[in-house]
């Protein structure tokens, strides 16, 4: 058990870039939104015809 609130505080304690983990959680999130946006149309309208 003291192993595991060691590493969920140092978990807390950590931050990239002086952000917080929330703040890149968010970003990720946005990130994998927009991605999925803009490739959803790629392979769209290949009908030809239809």
């Amino acid at each position: 058990m003291f192993l595991a609130e060691t590493a969920a505080k140092a978990a807390e304690d950590f931050k990239l870039f002086g952000m917080s983990n929330q703040f890149w959680i968010v970003i990720l999130v946005l990130v994998l939104f927009i991605g999925a946006i803009l490739t959803a149309s790629y392979n769209d309208d290949k009908t030809s015809g239809l």
